[in-house]
């Protein structure tokens, strides 16, 4: 409440920027009589997609392909990550999140092996790859690790943190630019904010991907970025022939045809959610099968089985993700073209600003009454009572995914529309001498 409270007094001090007549249009090609203190429509859009692609694109650290995976489904894979970073940003960081957690747990357990933060993301996102002879054989969770290591099959393998960060194609500098760059544009629209001075909607929508991405690079931070290919960890006395090669995971296309096929035959609910299923694997981050070749895109190690793990980073995601949306409300007090517009935004920042608790609740409860069911053999009256809050949570978790997804592509949309009817104000550079005490 304090955040929308914050935010609101924010969005009040630019209202006396922005208000005009109704009668009056916000369309203006220039309102700035120095052109040495103006800025341009092209300079606010490079500024805003400049911005935006450095808080998804170069933020994402993806988990490491498969050996056969060609830079075409690599490079694809990243580009609908990208996609989906665009759509649900909050569920990147919920991603990373859960990475963090899990790389803080395998550091603590294998410290005596001088396992840091950073082995603990190379091992989640499979780092260590069994090797028979030239032969690659399956990926290895630190689990395994344990067990081939106890069996003698294996040298548990001992590789420094260095070298596990030559393989990361970002460093500590590439990553500290990113954020520098973010950074500078969240100080500029304090500053606008400060002196008054106008924003745009997108603006706004880039600001809020701004705030979303320090949060991501804070739990990715120590997570190498990029990485092609995983650590050799070879078997002992054991030719390649002996060996059992691990099962080879379908490429890209073939699990989106599987999936597809899988969908349109199966039952009706399963077609509706098609469209919305990568998301629902970012959510759960997919389980891995001992024996194949790569982790799951989305795979975040064992946190999703660990109720202690699972809800609170849910619920930090969730209040990330109001922020998120709350930012969007800075602009409820904003001048537009007309009142129908105004009301499409304000629903719309309403929407994704409740929808992510609301959405957590649903799923605790659900997760609760579910038990109470099961455990207790409920039945009659006291069954149909307890139903009725199950069955309508089980409905807004179906109903609010669709809607969530519809107000952010409605959001990022208008955003860009509303680019075609500048306040005068938008144009004018902010003056940073006016910060500088003097006399």
């Amino acid at each position: 409440m304090s955040v929308a409270l914050a935010l609101y007094c924010f969005s009040c001090r630019l209202e006396g920027v922005q208000a005009l007549p109704v009668t009056v249009a916000r369309r203006a090609t220039s309102s700035c009589d120095d052109l040495s203190n103006c800025r341009t429509s092209s300079h606010i859009i490079w500024s805003c997609l400049a911005t935006i692609f450095s808080c998804t694109w170069f933020a994402i650290h993806p988990n490491i392909p498969a050996p056969y995976e060609s830079s075409l489904e690599v490079g694809l894979r990243r580009f609908g990550v990208f996609v989906m970073a665009l759509i649900a940003p909050e569920l990147v960081i919920m991603w990373a999140m859960k990475q963090w957690i899990a790389s803080r747990r395998l550091a603590k357990k294998y410290h005596a092996k001088e396992w840091t933060q950073t082995h603990g993301f190379f091992a989640i996102m499979g780092g260590f790859m069994l090797v028979s002879g030239d032969k690659a054989l399956h990926t290895l969770l630190p689990e395994e690790l344990d067990e081939l290591h106890t069996k003698g099959k294996i040298v548990f393998p001992r590789i420094t943190e260095r070298e596990i960060l030559d393989k990361s194609k970002g460093d500590m500098i590439s990553k500290a630019f990113v954020i520098l760059q973010t950074s500078w544009f969240v100080l500029q629209c304090i500053a606008r904010g400060v002196e008054r001075l106008a924003i745009t909607e997108l603006e706004l929508v880039t600001l809020a991907f701004a705030v979303l991405n320090l949060a991501t690079y804070a739990f990715w931070w120590h997570k190498p970025q990029n990485v092609r290919r995983p650590f050799a960890v070879r078997l002992f006395n054991e030719s390649p022939d002996q060996a059992v090669k691990g099962e080879e995971v379908p490429g890209m296309f073939n699990r989106a045809i599987d999936s597809i096929v899988h969908a349109w035959g199966g039952h009706y609910m399963d077609k509706m959610f098609l469209p919305l299923s990568p998301f629902g694997s970012m959510i759960v981050g997919g389980n891995f099968k001992r024996g194949a070749t790569k982790v799951p895109s989305f795979f975040a190690g064992d946190t999703n089985e660990n109720d202690d793990d699972m809800w609170p980073a849910a619920l930090a995601s969730a209040t990330i993700a109001t922020i998120f949306g709350a930012l969007h409300c800075i602009a409820w007090s904003f001048q537009y073209p007309s009142h129908e517009i105004a009301i499409l935004w304000r629903t719309c920042s309403l929407l994704i600003t409740c929808l992510p608790f609301t959405l957590v609740f649903c799923a605790k409860l659900t997760a609760i009454l579910d038990n109470l069911i099961g455990e207790h053999n409920i039945d009659g009256i006291v069954y149909g009572i307890v139903c009725i809050p199950f069955f309508a949570a089980m409905a807004v978790l179906i109903v609010s995914p669709f809607i969530y997804v519809a107000a952010r592509v409605t959001l990022l949309v208008e955003a860009f529309l509303l680019l075609k009817t500048h306040h005068p104000d938008v144009f004018q550079v902010i003056q940073w001498t006016n910060f500088i005490p003097h006399v």
